[in-house]
């Protein structure tokens, strides 16, 4: 009997530690479990201190850009210092900026009639130096859209595309390759260059920001046909 006993006991000694070896084991693949099965370092709630930001460029100051010019056109010296623009030379540009200086260190005051002949220019911006040019500066160059005038000129001024004079009062010369059929003309318009529109062949309309009698004070120089061919609509 005693050893019955005996043997009960050890068989339910037995069995606690295989409970208690059991519980551990699910308790560690628990744990293991609850942090993704990776043995992690404790988490720093410290806060990192923010990354450094890269300055912005400043808005303001005195730094210049330099604008490239077209290079490889042709001037004309003028033996005083001053020099006209006189042909496109090897230049194959299609956007032509105009140096206000020669390559000789001429200032360029002037833009020769037919020097841009039969070029592929689209766009010309006219330096702050040239104070001498007619619409014939510009005749032969189908492809020609859009006339700027840079900052600083004294003698001419743009308007949407167009040359004009400084106060505006005198329209130069409306690109050939104009891209809008519809011209604004302001009331302040007295005189119209000859062969300004001699090559707006896709001119079709004008708006006139005056009366018809006002437009009937505004000299209109010759071959100027696509002007007058054009519809009229006036708007005091």
């Amino acid at each position: 009997m005693k050893i019955v006993k005996m043997i009960g006991c050890i068989a339910l000694l037995c069995v606690l530690v295989a409970g208690c070896i059991v519980l551990g084991e699910e308790s560690r693949v628990y744990a293991m479990e609850g942090d993704g099965g990776k043995n992690e370092a404790p988490e720093n709630n410290t806060p990192e201190p923010p990354a450094e930001e890269t300055p912005l460029p400043p808005t303001t100051g005195s730094v210049t850009v330099t604008p490239t010019y077209s290079e490889g056109l042709k001037f004309r010296s003028n033996g005083d210092g001053t020099c006209a623009l006189a042909g496109m030379g090897s230049c194959t540009s299609s956007c032509l900026l105009i140096p206000p200086k020669s390559p000789s260190g001429d200032t360029v005051t002037e833009i020769l009639p037919y020097a841009l002949e039969n070029s592929i220019v689209g766009a010309i911006e006219i330096p702050a130096t040239v104070k001498t040019l007619t619409a014939a500066s510009f005749a032969g160059c189908p492809r020609l859209t859009y006339l700027r005038v840079a900052a600083g000129n004294e003698w001419f001024s743009e308007q949407e595309g167009v040359l004009y004079s400084k106060n505006g009062n005198a329209l130069i010369y409306c690109p050939a390759g104009l891209s809008a059929a519809e011209l604004k003309l302001h009331r302040s318009l007295r005189r119209v260059h000859a062969g300004a529109f001699s090559e707006c062949t896709a001119l079709r309309s004008v708006i006139f920001y005056g009366t018809t009698a006002e437009w009937h004070g505004v000299i209109v120089g010759d071959d100027n046909d696509p002007l007058y061919a054009a519809t009229f609509q006036f708007m005091p």
